[in-house]
């Protein structure tokens, strides 16, 4: 049983019971659908077009009755296979969808001129993906909510996704923007990231720094770091966007300077949210040390000044916190009869805190808002849409 707590400055949207899913699916959303469309972003990289879990995600939209449209920005993908992919989809998904080759030279260019960069500085993955595709949604002029959707969730099902959608179809409800949460668990526990590293650092810096508005912010959200969120079209096309692994944690930072935290809801995604894990020795250490460098940067931009002195307390605040938190990990597997190893798990938070250790902040550029593009580079937009690459 889930609980109804609410805590800190974000309204949490507990899934209470299952009963409500399929009229929510079937009927309550279908209808607000209706006066407000949804369009969905599900950015992939080549290697998921292989995977089952997107041949799943197909089969569970294809039943949607709410959904406008999809856009799915793809990239590593050569050109010589994107004649198949586009019939696989055609075979796959039965309902209106545009499929976006983000690293195809027409839209690539297009994407260069948007940002006001060098193609080479482009940084491919799904920051950019989401970005093109929401650029997409701009030029097309569909408005409405706009949901984003990991391409690699093995037990993804529409309710789920239904349910997120509907906290801003619903329009009573007021909100803005609304992100998803879920627990990340399978024979043991998952989402290190968040546990051993988000959540520590933001703990430390709220122990150096102070309560911030920003900082509270964040820790309000259960899962900062979920690929899925879904926000009203007008907040999208006035956002900045990072690439890489800052995609989320930049999002969060740019809607807090943007709307009211009242606007603003996390909805529960329920239990077994199963996605692709990566190895902690790799592809994490890469995603703590962007996800650190850019929330450091943020604070920087709220006027925090992030020297070396500061920097050498949040590292000794967050050995402290990194210790708290391998502990209350332990203790909800034990709890739970999960397998846990707090051993690995003291290991893994010290390699993600080592990626802090560098004495300066490195500035990301930002990919500016497609408000932005449309007012200092309308061609971009042109671009974007006329490429031959984009035609479905």
């Amino acid at each position: 049983m889930s609980d109804f707590a609410q805590t800190g400055v974000i309204c949490t949207l507990q899934r209470l019971n299952d009963t409500h899913l399929a009229p929510l699916d079937a009927e309550w959303l279908p209808n607000r659908a209706a006066r407000n469309s949804v369009s969905l972003v599900l950015p992939c990289h080549a290697p998921d077009l292989q995977q089952p879990a997107l041949r799943h995600i197909c089969d569970q939209l294809a039943g949607a009755q709410w959904l406008h449209h999809v856009v799915i920005p793809i990239n590593g993908l050569p050109d010589s296979e994107q004649h198949a992919v586009r019939l696989r989809f055609a075979q796959q998904l039965p309902i209106a969808h545009t499929l976006l080759f983000t690293d195809s030279p027409p839209l690539n260019d297009a994407l260069a001129l948007a940002a006001g960069r060098p193609k080479g500085t482009l940084r491919p993955g799904k920051g950019l993906n989401v970005w093109a595709a929401l650029g997409w949604l701009h030029a097309q002029r569909i408005g409405g909510i706009y949901a984003l959707q990991d391409a690699d969730v093995l037990s993804f099902n529409r309710p789920t996704l239904a349910r997120l959608c509907f906290a801003l179809a619903e329009e009573d409800l007021q909100f803005d923007f609304a992100k998803m949460y879920y627990s990340r668990v399978t024979d043991r526990l998952y989402g290190r990231v968040s546990r051993l590293f988000l959540t520590p650092l933001l703990h430390a810096l709220v122990r150096v720094l102070g309560h911030h508005p920003l900082l509270d912010f964040l820790q309000g959200f259960r899962y900062p770091l979920a690929g899925e969120c879904a926000l009203r079209a007008s907040l999208a096309s006035s956002l900045p966007f990072h690439e890489g692994w800052s995609l989320e944690i930049g999002m969060l930072c740019e809607v807090f300077r943007r709307i009211e935290p009242s606007r603003v809801c996390q909805v529960d995604g329920g239990t077994g949210y199963d996605h692709k894990h990566q190895p902690a020795t790799g592809g994490l250490l890469s995603m703590c040390e962007q996800v650190g460098t850019a929330l450091l940067q943020q604070l920087s931009i709220e006027g925090c000044n992030i020297d070396h002195t500061i920097r050498e307390a949040l590292l000794r605040a967050l050995q402290r916190e990194t210790t708290q938190a391998v502990r209350r990990s332990n203790a909800l597997a034990r709890l739970n009869g999960i397998t846990t190893d707090p051993a690995l798990e003291t290991a893994n938070a010290l390699n993600f805190t080592s990626t802090l250790h560098s004495h300066s902040v490195p500035t990301a550029q930002a990919l500016p808002s497609w408000e932005t593009v449309e007012r200092v580079q309308p061609i971009a937009l042109e671009l974007l849409l006329n490429s031959e690459k984009v035609r479905n």
